[in-house]
């Protein structure tokens, strides 16, 4: 079961991580470098660019290459949701058993509503699907799908309003 399912547009999204890619610099330059906040700003910054080129990647090539024959269509963007207590417990239950692996490959199975990587019939949404894409996708739908169970709703590059579903 899910919540705040969200149409996240890739534009949208990679617009907002490059502004907040931009405040990041623009603190950095005001510090020191022997300032102890600079390198949690730093991997930060690195976090949001890892995320922001898998946005891209989704947006302009996943649909192109023959690496990634199961992100088969174009799309501007795809659909995500916060996942619920049981099924995120369950998440945490499982990678536990993998020695703290998978749990994002888990949660973007769960948390993917609709994509091009989820067959028609959404039957076949499993964490191996998820694991054939793009790593840094990966890291931006678990970070879109974070924002979307945020109980203060900070969801980067939605086009729609969270909706209860």
């Amino acid at each position: 079961m899910t919540f705040n399912e969200t149409f996240i547009s890739f534009d949208d999204s990679i617009e907002a991580l490059e502004e907040q890619i931009e405040e990041i610099a623009e603190q950095l330059d005001d510090l020191d470098d022997d300032n102890p906040v600079v390198p949690g700003l730093q991997r930060q910054r690195s976090q949001l660019a890892t995320q922001r080129k898998g946005a891209i990647w989704a947006r302009d090539r996943a649909h192109e290459s023959d690496d990634f024959p199961m992100w088969d269509e174009d799309v501007d963007g795809v659909t995500l949701s916060g996942v619920r207590a049981g099924a995120f417990a369950g998440i945490e239950k499982e990678s536990a058993q993998r020695d703290g692996e998978g749990t994002d490959l888990l949660l973007i199975a769960d948390g993917t509503v609709d994509a091009p990587y989820v067959d028609e019939d959404g039957d076949d949404m499993t964490a191996a699907a998820v694991g054939q894409l793009h790593p840094y996708y990966r890291d931006w739908a678990s970070s879109r799908i974070d924002e979307l169970m945020d109980p203060e709703g900070n969801v980067i590059g939605s086009s729609d309003s969270p909706e209860e579903t």
